[in-house]
């Protein structure tokens, strides 16, 4: 009788135990996150359009359009390096307030 009452006794008395060690939730954290800035969200919406008939580009047209892609991939790319600085001011900011 007395060792089946250890064996009953020794889980319930460790489950009492980790009853006792139950921490209180963690405080809540809230961010609030700024919107993309418009024209950094205007920058990413720009594209070069297709060009417009069926009819093959002259060598002139092939290369205006490589230039204008060019020029919108320079321009992507500020909007980009402003997005990932954007982004990395706001994850100090949270990195911060989680400390």
């Amino acid at each position: 009788m007395g060792v089946m009452l250890m064996r009953l006794a020794t889980p319930i008395l460790f489950a009492l135990a980790l009853a006792g060690c139950a921490t209180g939730q963690a405080p809540r954290v809230q961010v609030s996150l700024p919107p993309v800035p418009e024209d950094i969200r205007a920058c990413a919406q720009r594209h070069v359009p297709k060009p417009s008939g069926d009819k093959p580009l002259t060598e002139r047209e092939v290369y205006v359009l490589i230039s204008k892609l060019k020029a919108s991939e320079t321009a992507k790319s500020g909007c980009l390096a402003r997005l990932i600085s954007l982004y990395e001011a706001q994850a100090a900011i949270v990195v911060e307030a989680l400390k």
